[in-house]
């Protein structure tokens, strides 16, 4: 039987001649709209409905209350604020105080992280047990609990108190206050370092490039890198050694010894006072020089780490290099020789105990700081004199700077005053009942030439830190329970990547002589790198989202900030949509830069 063939022609036709509602294509396109059609509507309808009744009710539905005045006090503020700003300024607080735990938590959580990790494998037994301890301990504790427990249980209670911080290397001061350690500001001369500096990476960049391109032509192992780094620095460091330190012009400073406070401004007008519109001279290197003068302090019984401590003597620290001759003596001698008190330094110069010596051997002894019936001797006064007091200080980002409150010594209270100890380098609180003519006081106050680079560092002139840069004790909790909690899940990351990588690679490279450092640097990790750095993008997303948990450590960050905004100005809603939108803003941020760090380190296929 013969067939008659169909031409394309006529297929063709019968192809354009579908019903629309049986073309699969169209169909989905048509659905997709639709569906689109009704998210649209339905947030719409959602958004006036929720609009009508934040009217209602009288609430804010927009963002116009983010320029009224906040009025929040904020302890930590890494720019300048005050509760005159308006709303959107705190929210800027808030939300760079999120970043700084967030980017230091990261960092310390994956250094941590991998050495838990690479330990887990360890072939000594109790290295093992121990990592897999904490493994198990951090990743099975909430982690409010941990943030709770550094806290009120670790940070709080156990450093001493700020009017005698623990002085560690290096300028570090430890109290209950947190850590204050030595920083570099920057000056207003940063600017003139700039082109030296962008000058430095462009050139570390073609250097880089050069090297690398040598090593691929010669075809052998090497590191490209070391080169690069080293002309980066030559030219960075030759540019910043290039630039004469000076003393900006119009500069001048005040200075009241009896307030212990300083100020560097820009006079602009020549009239050696600062008007209203004239700024501070931001970190501005200062010295001041006292001829004589005293501090005073009182005894006291007090609770030091939880610990019930009699006949205290606290002063300010003051360093022994800072003075040429210090004494301390008692305000009032006689009461002190009635009572057969004596001072005993604990740690020389800043702390001290009173005591009574009933054996006569004319050393302190354990238990005479108190008299027989266990009373400490509180309530006596002691003056700390000093002799050639000089301190170099750094001016905070408003110019200001602090000193110890110093009154004089008037010779009425040298003739009745006796020594309570040796000459030496000690130091005194705030004169509590002696008056004191500022004018009496020979201080000199001088501003130090500037460099783009200014080294701050700290020190305590009464009940607080001043220069460098202080982690408080509520960043430090929550950034410690943070890091701790992510370097577990982070070390069961490393931990399952290294074992992923096939144990021949590991037997090649003991087979060519590698030791077991250069197998595990040059063989395992980087193959491990490969497996382990998606799921630990996760983490990193984690740690920067876990940190609204910081207001169980007092720490004021932006969900902090936005609660208070929230109850303030009844704006719930839009601040909400201010949270979500920062979170997504730090987790994008992260996810991107991650991604494209896994895109170039991803094997290649053919």
């Amino acid at each position: 039987m013969a067939t008659r063939p169909v031409s394309a022609n006529k297929t063709v036709a019968n192809e354009d001649t579908i019903p629309f509602y049986r073309n699969v294509k169209l169909i989905g396109v048509i659905a997709q709209v639709i569906f689109v059609i009704i998210v649209l509507a339905a947030g719409t309808v959602i958004y006036l409905n929720v609009t009508r009744a934040l009217r209602a009710s009288n609430l804010p539905a927009n963002f116009d209350f983010l320029s009224v005045r906040a009025g929040i006090p904020i302890a930590e503020t890494p720019i300048s604020y005050t509760t005159n700003d308006p709303y959107w300024r705190a929210l800027v607080i808030g939300f760079l105080n999120t970043l700084k735990v967030s980017l230091v938590g990261v960092v310390l959580a994956t250094l941590l992280g991998i050495l838990v990790g690479v330990l887990r494998l360890s072939p000594n037994w109790l290295l093992r047990q121990l990592a897999s301890a904490f493994v198990e301990v951090v990743r099975n504790t909430p982690l409010a609990v941990q943030i709770v427990f550094w806290f009120t249980a670790v940070l709080t209670p156990l450093p001493p108190r700020i009017s005698n911080p623990i002085q560690l290397p290096g300028n570090i001061l430890l109290s209950n206050l947190g850590v204050a350690i030595p920083w570099l500001e920057s000056s207003y001369l940063f600017v003139n370092w700039l082109p030296w500096l962008g000058g430095s990476v462009l050139a570390g960049i073609i250097v880089y490039g050069l090297r690398k391109r040598q090593i691929e032509r010669a075809d052998h192992h090497g590191n490209p890198w070391w080169l690069g780094v080293v002309v980066f620095l030559a030219v960075a460091i030759g540019g910043y050694l290039s630039i004469t330190p000076e003393v900006p012009e119009n500069a001048s400073a005040s200075f009241r010894a009896d307030r212990g406070r300083g100020q560097v401004f820009l006079d602009t007008n020549q009239n050696d006072e600062q008007d209203g519109d004239e700024q501070g001279l931001a970190y501005a290197p200062t010295r001041v020089s006292i001829e004589s003068g005293q501090l005073s302090t009182t005894s006291q019984n007090t609770t030091v780490s939880r610990r019930n401590v009699s006949s205290i003597v606290r002063f300010p620290l003051i360093g022994e290099h800072e003075v040429a001759d210090a004494e301390v003596v008692f305000a009032n001698p006689d009461a002190a020789s009635d009572a057969g008190v004596q001072l005993h330094f604990v740690d020389f110069p800043s702390e001290g105990l009173l005591y009574q010596d009933r054996n006569d051997n004319g050393a302190f002894d354990n238990g005479e700081q108190v008299d027989e019936d266990g009373q400490g001797f509180a309530g006596f006064e002691l003056f700390l004199r000093v002799y050639d007091f000089e301190r170099r200080l750094v001016a905070d980002r408003d110019g200001q700077v602090r000193i110890p409150r110093f009154t004089a010594i008037s010779d009425g209270q040298e003739e009745e005053s006796a020594p309570a100890s040796p000459s030496g380098g000690l130091f005194g609180s705030p004169a509590g009942n002696q008056a004191a003519d500022a004018d009496s006081i020979n201080a000199s106050f001088e501003i130090l030439p500037l460099r783009p680079w200014v080294l701050s560092t700290p020190s305590v002139p009464v009940t607080n830190y001043v220069g460098g840069i202080t982690l408080s004790t509520s960043f430090l909790a929550l950034l410690l329970a943070l890091v701790i909690h992510t370097a577990g899940f982070i070390a069961e990351i490393v931990r399952a990547g290294i074992q992923a990588v096939p144990k021949g690679q590991r037997e090649a490279a003991r087979t060519l002589g590698l030791s077991p450092w250069q197998t595990f640097s040059i063989v395992t990790f980087p193959q491990a790198l490969r497996i382990i750095l998606p799921p630990m993008i996760s983490q990193y997303l984690n740690l920067s989202k876990n940190s609204s948990l910081a207001p169980l450590a007092a720490y004021v960050e932006l969900f902090a900030i936005s609660v208070i905004i929230a109850n303030q100005t009844g704006a719930t809603i839009p601040v909400i949509l201010i949270i979500i939108v920062s979170y997504l803003l730090i987790s994008f941020t992260f996810a991107l830069i991650l991604n494209i760090v896994n895109d170039r380190i991803a094997l290649v296929e053919r």
